[in-house]
């Protein structure tokens, strides 16, 4: 009878565990599917609003003649930043330097930064100890050639507008800021564009290089590859014979790239690209689509030091 007492609180504890391990097993399957689906929800719709900050990046618009960058979304399209070589180097990007004509375009007011502002951030760069570099020496550091400053920076400045000319530049001298300016080679001497000699007299002061960012700022993606390659290659090719300088690298019109792009810029003789998208950690594998910080006219001057 002992026996048989001990033999049924045995079969109960076992059948006790066994129902507790079932019970177990049910709530970690339903725990794992509700967090899975979560999971997934949330990759679509972070895929959802990248395809839309995609579509919203690559519009092209036109304002009173001046062929106008849409303000770009971060849109993470790049060969891995973690392959080859890594350095952590900011490149800020502006558009305009000047005041908006017109109060009421909040997208120009984005893309504008006036003169007096840029000037504060140009001298909290100069205080704050930040060496500006070119696109060449970031590419020597990456391919183990060169030892950048304790504080690298690189700007730059896309599509060559005329306030590039009146407004930046004499900033830019004032604290001896050495620069990069991206320029659209048919844009050159358009109504609100820098002409050849605005170009030619601020390029002899060794201050500012000049790179490419195609012939007309068309959307490359919505380009064959034939036409990609003649954008790529012929701004290239006339700013080198214009200015009698290399031109080692361009920046995608609206930031829009992909692989062609990336080979096409490759082919054609560059040595690197940047786009829009947000970051600063360049390496050896975006060095065909190296990220950047767009300056936005919104900032005050404490959230542009949190910035870099």
């Amino acid at each position: 009878m002992v026996k048989q007492a001990k033999k049924k609180r045995s079969n109960k504890f076992i059948l006790g565990l066994f129902v507790l391990v079932v019970l177990f097993i049910g709530v970690t399957i339903v725990s794992s599917n509700i967090f899975s689906k979560t999971i997934l929800s949330n990759l679509r719709e972070d895929e959802s609003e990248v395809e839309i900050y995609r579509e919203e990046n690559l519009k092209e618009a036109t304002e009173g003649g001046v062929l106008v960058t849409p303000s770009p979304k971060p849109v993470t399209n790049s060969i891995p930043a973690n392959y080859g070589r890594q350095v952590s180097v900011p490149i800020l990007y502006y558009h305009y330097v000047g005041n908006n004509p017109n109060p009421e375009d909040k997208a120009r007011d984005s893309l504008s930064i006036s003169p007096d502002k840029f000037d504060e951030q140009m001298g909290v760069i100069a205080s704050a100890g930040y060496s500006p570099i070119s696109l060449d020496t970031l590419y020597a550091a990456l391919k183990g050639q060169a030892t950048l400053p304790a504080k690298p920076i690189i700007l730059t400045f896309d599509d060559g507008y005329i306030d590039f000319y009146i407004n930046a530049f004499p900033i830019l001298k004032k604290y001896n800021m050495h620069t990069t300016a991206f320029i659209a080679s048919g844009l050159v001497g358009a109504p609100a564009y820098m002409s050849w000699s605005q170009i030619k007299e601020i390029d002899a002061t060794g201050l500012v290089v000049f790179q490419a960012h195609s012939v007309s700022h068309p959307n490359l993606n919505s380009l064959s590859p034939e036409q990609v390659r003649f954008q790529l290659a012929e701004s290239k090719r006339v700013l080198e014979e214009t200015l009698g300088k290399p031109v080692n690298f361009m920046a995608y019109p609206y930031g829009a790239s992909n692989g062609v792009s990336w080979e096409k810029a490759k082919e054609t003789g560059y040595l690197g690209a940047v786009g829009t998208w947000f970051g600063k950690l360049e390496s050896e594998g975006n060095i065909y689509n190296m990220p950047r910080i767009r300056v936005s006219g919104f900032w005050d001057l404490e959230e542009f030091k949190k910035k870099f």
